[in-house]
């Protein structure tokens, strides 16, 4: 099956990919500091600032992981398209 198969039938899913070691270990360490500084808070208003915060950070992730993704895409095609006419030139 070819790429563009595979993409068309949802085995391919862009949005989903593999987390490295590092990012695993660095996610660790964040939920770690946040459920600290979380158990250091005395009132509810507090607690309910950081949970603002950190959707708020998820969301600012989510946004920046798409336009990374499609900033990606645009050039991997600007450059496909360059080779495909550099190609026809030299034909």
């Amino acid at each position: 099956m070819t790429t563009l198969e595979n993409f068309y039938f949802g085995n391919i899913t862009p949005s989903e990919y593999k987390q490295s070691k590092s990012t695993k270990k660095k996610l660790s360490e964040m939920t770690k500091l946040l459920d600290e500084l979380r158990s250091t808070l005395t009132n509810e208003q507090q607690k309910e600032e950081l949970e603002q915060m950190e959707n708020c950070q998820l969301s600012l992730i989510a946004l920046s992981e798409k336009d990374a993704y499609i900033d990606g895409f645009k050039l991997g095609i600007r450059m496909a398209t360059e080779i495909y006419a550099d190609t026809q030139q030299r034909e």
